[in-house]
């Protein structure tokens, strides 16, 4: 599991506990993000050698890039409030104020700004503030360098989501308007066969605003079974 930007592995707690016993869940976090150039190739190199992915908003855009450099070690892939699109200039100029806005103000500053945006009601953006800007907090001033870095060059990856024969599940909130649903509905039409789930009255937030719902989600997709991966070298007589 992959968190989205100024995020850690607390976002997915009710997803892990919905899990237990289902998969062996391993949290990523961004505590060694220095440089994008390398982390996904890093990252590769500790997981297993087949394995399931789900990433969150910016922790999809890294989902992607593990999925382009290793296809055929990926299983299932789930990306839950984010998109497969490349940077944008208008996503370069938001990374760069972020960036400015952190290095000025701080993070607790940056996480009260974006954060009224990401939630769709504001019952659930009161319920959730604290855990939303203490992560904000928590993160290094390097890893959010990087993450707003990758946010602003990260190619586009609907290619590589048009190849992935694997199980393919698309979580979203109808009222998102960071990840929005036209977004959704590119990937939908790279993969025919995914599954996507748009949640009403919901916005960015999904794992926190709807966490049971898509806590359900995840134990129908990690219990479809994937296929079986061609051998890396075919066998001789």
């Amino acid at each position: 599991m992959i968190p989205g930007t100024l995020c850690d592995c607390r976002i997915f707690e009710r997803q892990r506990r919905a899990l237990r016993g289902l998969a062996d869940v391993r949290m990523v976090d961004y505590h060694d993000l220095r440089s994008t150039r390398d982390w996904a190739a890093r990252l590769l190199a500790r997981l297993p050698q087949r394995f399931s992915v789900l990433g969150f908003s910016l922790g999809g855009l890294w989902a992607l890039e593990l999925l382009r450099q290793a296809p055929r070690r990926i299983e299932r892939l789930a990306m839950v409030a984010s998109n497969a699109q490349g940077a944008s200039a208008a996503g370069r100029r938001k990374s760069a104020w972020l960036w400015r806005m952190w290095r000025a103000a701080g993070p607790t500053r940056v996480a009260r700004l974006v954060t009224p945006g990401y939630f769709h009601h504001a019952a659930q953006r009161r319920r959730h503030a604290d855990l939303v800007h203490d992560m904000a907090l928590r993160t290094r001033s390097a890893a959010a360098r990087a993450e707003f870095a990758w946010a602003a060059t990260r190619p586009d990856g609907l290619a590589a989501l048009s190849r992935f024969d694997g199980p393919l599940l698309l979580v979203s909130g109808a009222q998102d308007r960071l990840c929005t649903p036209a977004m959704q509905r590119a990937m939908v039409q790279a993969r025919a066969d995914v599954r996507w789930l748009e949640l009403p009255r919901v916005g960015h937030f999904v794992p926190l605003e709807a966490g049971a719902r898509l806590a359900h989600a995840l134990r129908d997709w990690i219990a479809t079974p994937a296929p079986t991966p061609e051998p890396l070298f075919p066998e001789t007589s």
